[in-house]
């Protein structure tokens, strides 16, 4: 992989990255912009608690192919590269980074979990699965999506650095934990204040 290569990944996914799923979403249901409304988060939970299951589902599948479909582009695009890994972990990482910084809205997105789903089903999907499965099962013990999330942004930098991954890699999934502590962050406060919106708080206003 040479500069041209990753700089090519790293633009290809951030500009797949800036589609606000969510933002574009609740324009069309609901004539508001998701980042005023709710927790004030651009991503598949806050449709989710404010729109309902069916738009919060399709917000966070979208949000995954918005990830993982870069990162096969530039696999076409560049047939054959050197550590195919790095490009696949670059065109994810930017589009996380367009998820949570999208340049057409101020810079202000999401938190990124679903594109970082994607990124991973994109380097190994049993690896995409198993985290899948990590994030509901740990939601549903703590009772808020936010503890998953940031759990997912400290222990893949961790499985990186262990499984002995390329400096790009590593690379990439520092940025990542980086950026996800500093947007969690405010979740962080709210969960410690006792005004995190939970798990069970959403069901009972969608199903109760």
């Amino acid at each position: 992989m040479n500069i041209v290569q990753g700089s090519t990944a790293v633009l290809i996914g951030y500009l797949f990255g800036c589609f606000q799923t969510s933002y574009f979403i609740s324009k069309m249901v609901s004539k508001k912009d998701i980042r005023e409304i709710g927790s004030g988060n651009a991503g598949a939970s806050n449709v989710t608690s404010e729109l309902g299951w069916k738009y919060g589902i399709l917000t966070g599948f979208v949000d995954v192919l918005k990830a993982y479909i870069p990162t096969q582009i530039v696999l076409y695009i560049f047939p054959g590269a050197y550590q195919p890994l790095n490009l696949i972990a670059l065109a994810g990482t930017g589009a996380v980074l367009g998820h949570i910084y999208p340049f057409f809205l101020d810079f202000r997105g999401g938190k990124g979990i679903a594109c970082y789903i994607g990124l991973l089903l994109a380097i190994d999907w049993q690896i995409g699965v198993a985290t899948i499965i990590g994030l509901i099962f740990i939601t549903i013990i703590t009772d808020y999506i936010a503890v998953g999330s940031i759990a997912l942004y400290i222990i893949i930098p961790l499985l990186a650095y262990y499984s002995n991954h390329s400096d790009v890699v590593m690379g990439c999934a520092v940025v990542l934990f980086g950026v996800g502590i500093i947007k969690h962050w405010i979740n962080v406060q709210r969960i410690l204040g006792g005004t995190e919106t939970g798990l069970r708080s959403v069901f009972k206003k969608h199903f109760s």
